[in-house]
Protein backbone atom coordinates (compact mmCIF):
# COMPACT_ATOMS: atom_id res chain seq x y z
CA UNK A 1 0.00 0.00 0.00
CA UNK A 2 1.26 3.59 -0.79
CA UNK A 3 1.45 6.19 2.01
CA UNK A 4 2.20 9.90 1.61
CA UNK A 5 3.40 12.44 4.31
CA UNK A 6 1.88 16.15 3.95
CA UNK A 7 5.15 16.55 2.08
CA UNK A 8 4.06 15.22 -1.23
CA UNK A 9 5.06 17.46 -4.13
CA UNK A 10 2.06 16.61 -6.70
CA UNK A 11 2.09 20.36 -8.21
CA UNK A 12 5.51 19.17 -9.19
CA UNK A 13 3.58 16.71 -11.57
CA UNK A 14 0.86 18.72 -12.96
CA UNK A 15 2.94 21.74 -13.60
CA UNK A 16 5.03 19.14 -15.77
CA UNK A 17 1.48 18.22 -17.20
CA UNK A 18 1.30 22.06 -17.94
CA UNK A 19 4.48 22.46 -19.77
CA UNK A 20 3.70 19.47 -22.32
CA UNK A 21 0.12 21.57 -23.14
CA UNK A 22 2.78 24.81 -24.15
CA UNK A 23 5.38 22.39 -26.27
CA UNK A 24 1.80 20.97 -28.25
CA UNK A 25 0.39 25.06 -28.28
CA UNK A 26 3.99 25.70 -29.70
CA UNK A 27 3.97 22.60 -32.17
CA UNK A 28 1.09 24.22 -33.48
CA UNK A 29 2.20 27.57 -33.47
CA UNK A 30 5.16 26.60 -34.92
CA UNK A 31 4.28 23.81 -37.79
CA UNK A 32 3.94 26.52 -40.86
CA UNK A 33 7.20 28.70 -39.97
CA UNK A 34 10.08 26.52 -37.83
CA UNK A 35 13.14 28.30 -36.95
CA UNK A 36 15.83 27.74 -34.60
CA UNK A 37 14.16 29.45 -32.15
CA UNK A 38 11.10 27.75 -31.66
CA UNK A 39 13.48 24.93 -30.92
CA UNK A 40 15.14 26.73 -28.72
CA UNK A 41 11.28 27.33 -27.25
CA UNK A 42 10.50 24.07 -27.24
CA UNK A 43 13.58 22.14 -26.49
CA UNK A 44 13.69 24.90 -22.73
CA UNK A 45 9.96 23.48 -21.95
CA UNK A 46 11.50 20.11 -22.55
CA UNK A 47 14.12 20.36 -19.93
CA UNK A 48 11.98 22.14 -17.86
CA UNK A 49 9.44 19.52 -17.95
CA UNK A 50 12.39 16.93 -17.11
CA UNK A 51 13.50 18.71 -14.09
CA UNK A 52 10.14 19.16 -12.63
CA UNK A 53 9.79 15.19 -13.40
CA UNK A 54 13.23 14.98 -11.40
CA UNK A 55 12.68 17.33 -8.10
CA UNK A 56 9.08 15.27 -8.37
CA UNK A 57 10.55 11.77 -7.86
CA UNK A 58 13.77 12.78 -6.05
CA UNK A 59 11.26 14.40 -3.34
CA UNK A 60 8.78 12.14 -3.48
CA UNK A 61 7.32 10.82 -0.05
CA UNK A 62 5.85 7.68 -0.47
CA UNK A 63 6.98 4.99 1.97
CA UNK A 64 7.19 2.39 -1.05
CA UNK A 65 9.44 4.66 -2.99
CA UNK A 66 9.90 3.98 -6.51
CA UNK A 67 11.53 7.04 -7.83
CA UNK A 68 12.79 5.15 -11.54
CA UNK A 69 9.83 6.39 -14.03
CA UNK A 70 9.96 9.69 -12.94
CA UNK A 71 13.57 9.60 -13.34
CA UNK A 72 13.57 7.94 -16.85
CA UNK A 73 10.90 9.98 -17.91
CA UNK A 74 13.11 12.85 -16.33
CA UNK A 75 16.23 12.01 -18.63
CA UNK A 76 13.92 11.33 -22.01
CA UNK A 77 12.88 15.09 -21.48
CA UNK A 78 15.62 16.83 -20.45
CA UNK A 79 17.73 14.42 -23.50
CA UNK A 80 14.93 15.69 -25.64
CA UNK A 81 15.10 19.21 -24.82
CA UNK A 82 19.36 19.02 -25.57
CA UNK A 83 18.67 17.06 -28.54
CA UNK A 84 16.60 20.21 -29.74
CA UNK A 85 19.65 22.32 -29.52
CA UNK A 86 22.27 20.05 -30.40
CA UNK A 87 20.43 18.24 -33.70
CA UNK A 88 17.40 20.70 -35.09
CA UNK A 89 20.02 23.27 -36.26
CA UNK A 90 16.51 25.50 -37.48
CA UNK A 91 15.67 22.66 -40.26
CA UNK A 92 12.43 20.68 -39.66
CA UNK A 93 13.86 17.89 -40.89
CA UNK A 94 16.00 18.05 -37.36
CA UNK A 95 13.47 18.12 -35.68
CA UNK A 96 11.25 15.84 -36.77
CA UNK A 97 14.01 13.23 -36.15
CA UNK A 98 14.77 14.42 -32.67
CA UNK A 99 10.81 14.59 -32.36
CA UNK A 100 10.07 10.93 -33.79
CA UNK A 101 12.89 9.60 -31.19
CA UNK A 102 12.14 11.01 -28.05
CA UNK A 103 8.17 9.66 -29.11
CA UNK A 104 9.37 6.71 -29.21
CA UNK A 105 11.47 6.50 -25.85
CA UNK A 106 7.68 8.29 -24.17
CA UNK A 107 5.59 5.70 -25.95
CA UNK A 108 8.70 2.33 -24.87
CA UNK A 109 8.34 4.10 -21.30
CA UNK A 110 4.59 4.37 -20.91
CA UNK A 111 4.62 0.71 -21.90
CA UNK A 112 6.81 -0.73 -19.84
CA UNK A 113 5.26 1.88 -16.73
CA UNK A 114 1.68 0.49 -17.86
CA UNK A 115 2.28 -3.31 -17.66
CA UNK A 116 4.02 -2.60 -14.36
CA UNK A 117 0.93 -1.12 -13.27
CA UNK A 118 -1.21 -3.14 -14.25
CA UNK A 119 0.67 -6.39 -12.88
CA UNK A 120 0.89 -4.49 -9.66
CA UNK A 121 -3.26 -4.73 -9.63
CA UNK A 122 -2.93 -8.75 -9.33
CA UNK A 123 -1.37 -8.54 -5.49
CA UNK A 124 -2.45 -4.98 -4.44
CA UNK A 125 -5.24 -4.76 -1.74
CA UNK A 126 -6.50 -1.22 -3.29
CA UNK A 127 -6.90 -1.13 -7.05
CA UNK A 128 -6.45 2.05 -8.83
CA UNK A 129 -8.43 1.68 -12.20
CA UNK A 130 -8.62 4.95 -13.04
CA UNK A 131 -5.11 5.29 -12.63
CA UNK A 132 -4.52 2.15 -14.89
CA UNK A 133 -7.01 3.70 -17.07
CA UNK A 134 -4.96 6.63 -17.36
CA UNK A 135 -1.35 4.58 -17.63
CA UNK A 136 -3.22 2.77 -20.63
CA UNK A 137 -5.32 5.76 -22.53
CA UNK A 138 -0.82 7.63 -22.20
CA UNK A 139 0.84 4.18 -24.15
CA UNK A 140 -1.98 4.70 -26.59
CA UNK A 141 -1.40 8.90 -26.97
CA UNK A 142 2.64 8.44 -26.77
CA UNK A 143 1.89 5.04 -29.60
CA UNK A 144 0.05 7.62 -32.38
CA UNK A 145 2.61 10.47 -31.38
CA UNK A 146 5.77 8.28 -32.81
CA UNK A 147 3.34 6.61 -35.53
CA UNK A 148 2.57 9.89 -36.93
CA UNK A 149 5.95 11.29 -36.96
CA UNK A 150 7.50 8.26 -38.32
CA UNK A 151 5.74 6.97 -40.44
CA UNK A 152 3.74 10.33 -41.72
CA UNK A 153 0.10 9.11 -42.63
CA UNK A 154 -0.86 12.63 -43.89
CA UNK A 155 2.36 13.23 -45.56
CA UNK A 156 4.88 15.51 -44.47
CA UNK A 157 3.14 18.76 -43.78
CA UNK A 158 -0.38 17.48 -42.93
CA UNK A 159 0.91 14.85 -40.25
CA UNK A 160 3.67 17.61 -38.83
CA UNK A 161 0.42 19.86 -38.34
CA UNK A 162 -1.56 17.23 -36.28
CA UNK A 163 1.32 16.49 -34.10
CA UNK A 164 1.02 19.06 -31.68
CA UNK A 165 -2.49 17.55 -30.29
CA UNK A 166 -0.76 14.76 -28.93
CA UNK A 167 1.69 16.27 -26.43
CA UNK A 168 -1.67 18.44 -25.14
CA UNK A 169 -3.32 15.36 -25.01
CA UNK A 170 -0.31 13.74 -22.77
CA UNK A 171 -0.30 16.59 -20.83
CA UNK A 172 -3.38 16.97 -19.61
CA UNK A 173 -3.29 12.74 -18.76
CA UNK A 174 -0.16 13.27 -17.14
CA UNK A 175 -2.50 16.36 -15.24
CA UNK A 176 -5.60 13.68 -14.53
CA UNK A 177 -2.82 11.73 -13.19
CA UNK A 178 -1.16 13.88 -10.57
CA UNK A 179 -5.27 14.35 -9.78
CA UNK A 180 -5.88 10.49 -9.33
CA UNK A 181 -2.68 9.55 -7.25
CA UNK A 182 -2.83 12.45 -5.17
CA UNK A 183 -6.58 11.42 -4.64
CA UNK A 184 -5.58 7.68 -3.55
CA UNK A 185 -2.91 9.03 -1.66
CA UNK A 186 -5.06 11.31 0.78
CA UNK A 187 -7.43 8.22 0.76
CA UNK A 188 -5.53 5.27 2.04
Amino acid sequence: METTRSAQRWWLLSARGVIYVLIGVFMFVFSANYSAQSASIIGVLAVVAGILGFIFAFTNERSDRNNIWGIMHGVADIGFGIALFVYSSGTIKGFVDVLGFWAMMYAFLQSVQAMYVFMSARGATVTNYPAKYIHFANVLVSGGLAFTILMRPRGFDDSLGMVGIFPIILGALIVALSFQLKAQAERY
